[in-house]
């Protein structure tokens, strides 16, 4: 009996979610995926605003949420950078190899 509740605890701890911006995230995972998130948000507003005149965190799209928008000196937009659960995991995999503006370049190439 208690191996039953053991498994039922721990699949009400996995269905458990918590909304971070437009997502739902594992509430297990919310804390982790929040620093990671502003871990990653931050360093790509500095790269960026060493390369371009404007770059601003905006969240004007609640079924995509919050973006990193990048325009130019002319106030045209030239690309955003979403910070849904995807790129959040793909941007953390570069930093972990130390190759985090390899991966946001690729952001710009696509606009």
């Amino acid at each position: 009996m208690t191996k039953k509740i053991q498994k039922q605890n721990a699949k009400n701890k996995i269905d458990e979610m918590v909304q971070v911006d437009a997502f739902f995230i594992p509430a297990h995972q919310a804390e982790m995926y929040t620093t990671l998130r502003e871990a990653v948000a931050n360093e790509a507003l500095e790269y960026w605003r060493a390369k371009y005149p404007q770059v601003h965190r905006i969240n004007d799209d609640p079924d995509e949420g919050e973006a990193i928008q990048v325009r130019d000196a002319n106030d045209q937009e030239l690309f955003r950078f979403y910070l849904n659960p995807f790129n959040i995991s793909q941007a953390q995999k570069a930093r972990d190899k130390d190759q985090l503006a390899k991966f946001l370049v690729k952001f710009e190439e696509e606009s």
